[in-house]
């Protein structure tokens, strides 16, 4: 069992993964093995923490008809009933404590702070509260998975026990490594007072670098899953050969593949994968070519797929055996093209310009588990994806309210495994070979003062100050501007809500689209502290409505778009719900209430107008009734939450929801002209 050990938490014992995870890292780096033991117990809480709030959030397994909740702290009249211990153990405490019941007359408490919106309130170290009144700290999942199993035998505890420990052990891996990328990036030497996070950044470096710098500087996970830093599937040397925060450069190799045994989808100019690489890095196909030919083979007969090195070392033998054999499939060892991973990973820069002065972004299948999900890519999406994005470059070009501050990265063109038994293949093989070529987002930047911002990375340190980007942001704007920080935080959400909300707003109500626009998949162009333009990329988990598609006049090609096509209008909200409120603008309302003297309720009234403005300006220009019948769903009282952890635990295919108050809901707040 990958999570078991020895002793009680808090002792300092390793589990079987963290002991191999510390035996690979000290025949690497002693000084990193060091920093990662220090780290790993900090790692372990914060993982438990989020999985409990999760559990709460969700009432999901373990938890469903076993808690309850208490105002916190308690009256004073000592008439509560509360263990001593307890009481001590939450005394400075203030907010909601809620109690699980557990088997044998135990419980698990934990205080969660007041509602943050969309019951995304912070959770403490949860406490093991036992029959005696003693109270003893849970600082690993893995405890709670102990106490709170019996709850709920059926639920897929031992999975989620392994992702549990494999998350805390890489968190700790990319705080660590984080700390050091700001070292590297900028020696404590080299960081001049006052000059802004993005132009240090910038300086001695390509300022297209600047948005793969701020990749190795985002060592936090997912903001709502349990998981959130799982990779399942990568040892501790490959997180440091492979992830962003590494600062390594990743070597994609090419694999020649038999024509046959390929699907191709070209760009606009009826080029390949293969031809657009070729095309970029012409040292790249002579080198291929060359291998092919002093292999007796004709380079015309097979087409070029780049492939990621741990997919090629672990997956090639065991899915393509007989290609292997019947030189169906070659693997190239001489052509290689050095990258730089993304947040992602799976997805990766070219490090150097082609001979056109412009990099490639490639897509690559990952068999590896990324969150909730192995990161191969399904040969549907290979082949729509071009089309998807040129759809929605076009219909945002051409939409009035979100002409000239949203743009997309395209898809280029795609490639994937198509065997003579298709769908018979297994789901590893058909989608173990599948590459997407996509635009470079940094061409996309005007000028020298702009800098391309992930905004995932909002939330990561600041290379110049003890900071977060987004605070460093903020400051150089209430600079810019001479106005309070404050001032300038509401600035900046605002900026930040209305290119959010005109990029998805039209999609959704003109269209029936809803885009899966959370922080990894969304780009900030940012000037002077402010964020000027989005670029929106990754439509794989878009949705549509088939209803008004229909109703928007789509014509054949655009019904073939990559997405899920949906019957009803709420899962278009759940979507949008999910991906832009929950995991989106919360994250950056979360940090902006934690500048001095803001609040998060005033926040989110910032987004709240912006949203009914968008709304309006949608309404105002033919999105009509669906426009005002859009906004009224997302101000209700509740919107659903994607249900990550109680998915895990139930294995379920297809996405689970739970209701959650919606921070953006004020009673008596109704206008007559949009019906909010």
């Amino acid at each position: 069992m990958s999570g078991s050990f020895a002793v009680c938490a808090g002792s300092g014992t390793l589990n079987s993964r963290e002991a191999a995870v510390l035996a690979e890292l000290r025949r690497r780096d002693a000084e990193l093995s060091r920093r990662w033991s220090q780290a790993l117990p900090e790692a372990r809480a914060e993982t438990a923490r989020g999985f409990l709030g999760a559990l709460l959030r969700e009432d999901a397994p373990g938890v469903r008809g076993h808690a309850t909740a208490f105002r916190w702290p308690p009256r004073p009249d000592g008439a509560h009933g509360f263990p001593a211990a307890l009481l001590e153990r939450f005394a400075d405490g203030a907010g909601t404590l809620v109690v699980v019941r557990a088997p044998g007359c135990r419980a698990v408490a934990a205080l969660r702070e007041e509602e943050a919106g969309f019951g995304l309130g912070r959770v403490s170290t949860p406490v093991l509260v036992e029959r005696d009144g003693g109270v003893l700290a849970l600082e690993r999942a893995e405890r709670l998975i102990d106490v709170l199993r019996d709850n709920d035998p059926s639920a897929h505890w031992e999975r989620m026990r392994e992702e549990l420990v494999d998350s805390a052990c890489n968190l700790a891996l990319s705080g660590v490594l984080v700390e050091r990328a700001r070292k590297r990036l900028l020696p404590s030497g080299a960081r001049p007072d006052g000059m802004n996070p993005l132009s240090a950044l910038a300086a001695g470096r390509p300022g297209r670098d600047v948005a793969l710098e701020l990749d190795t500087l985002t060592g936090e996970g997912h903001s709502t899953h349990p998981c959130g830093k799982v990779r399942l599937g990568f040892s501790a040397a490959d997180s440091l050969a492979y992830a962003p925060e590494s600062g390594a450069y990743v070597e994609i190799g090419l694999v020649a593949v038999s024509r046959s045994l390929v699907r191709s989808t070209e760009d606009a100019g009826r080029r390949s994968v293969g031809d657009l690489l070729g095309a970029h890095f012409p040292r790249l196909l002579a080198c291929a070519v060359r291998e092919l030919r002093e292999l007796g083979r004709d380079p015309d007969d097979y087409a070029l797929v780049p492939v990621h090195p741990w997919q090629r070392r672990n997956v090639l033998a065991r899915e393509y055996a007989g290609e292997l054999r019947s030189g169906e499939l070659v693997p190239l060892r001489g052509a290689r093209l050095p990258c730089r991973p993304t947040l992602s990973i799976r997805t990766l820069v070219t490090a150097f310009p082609g001979r056109r002065g412009r990099r490639l972004t490639i897509k690559t299948s990952l068999d590896v588990l990324l969150t909730s999900t192995r990161r191969t890519i399904s040969p549907e999406t290979t082949r729509d994806a071009p089309g998807t994005s040129a759809l929605l470059r076009e219909l945002l070009d051409r939409d009035p309210v979100s002409a000239g501050k949203v743009g997309t990265v395209s898809d280029l063109a795609g490639i994937a495994f198509a065997p003579p038994e298709g769908g018979a293949s297994g789901s590893a093989r058909l989608r173990g070979l599948s590459a997407l070529l996509r635009e470079d987002p940094a061409d996309q930047l005007n000028d020298a003062g702009e800098h391309l911002v992930p905004a995932s990375a909002l939330r990561a340190p600041s290379p110049v100050s003890d900071g977060t980007l987004l605070a460093d942001l903020v400051d150089e704007l209430a600079a810019r501007t001479a106005t309070s920080g404050v001032a300038a935080g509401e600035r900046f959400l605002r900026s930040y809500s209305e290119l959010l909300f005109s990029a998805t707003l039209p999609l959704l109500s003109r269209h029936g689209m809803a885009l899966e626009a959370h922080m990894q998949n969304t780009l900030l162009v940012v000037r002077g502290g402010e964020p000027v333009r989005l670029l929106l990329r990754d439509f794989a988990g878009m949705r549509v409505h088939r209803g008004r598609m229909r109703a928007a006049g789509w014509n054949s090609a655009a019904r073939h778009a990559r997405a899920t096509v949906v019957e009803h209008v709420e899962q278009l909200h759940a979507k949008l719900a999910h991906s832009v409120l929950q995991v989106n603008l919360a994250e950056v309302v979360r940090s902006l209430g934690e500048f001095p003297g803001a609040a998060q309720r005033g926040a989110w009234d910032v987004v709240r107008s912006v949203l009914v403005e968008t709304a309006e300006r949608v309404a105002a220009t033919g999105g009509g009734e669906e426009a005002r019948s859009d906004l009224a769903a997302l101000l209700a009282p509740t919107l659903p939450q994607k249900a990550l952890a109680t998915m895990r635990l139930r294995s379920a295919t297809e996405d689970v929801h739970r209701p959650q108050p919606n921070p953006l809901h004020r009673s008596g707040a109704v206008s007559g002209r949009t019906g909010t």
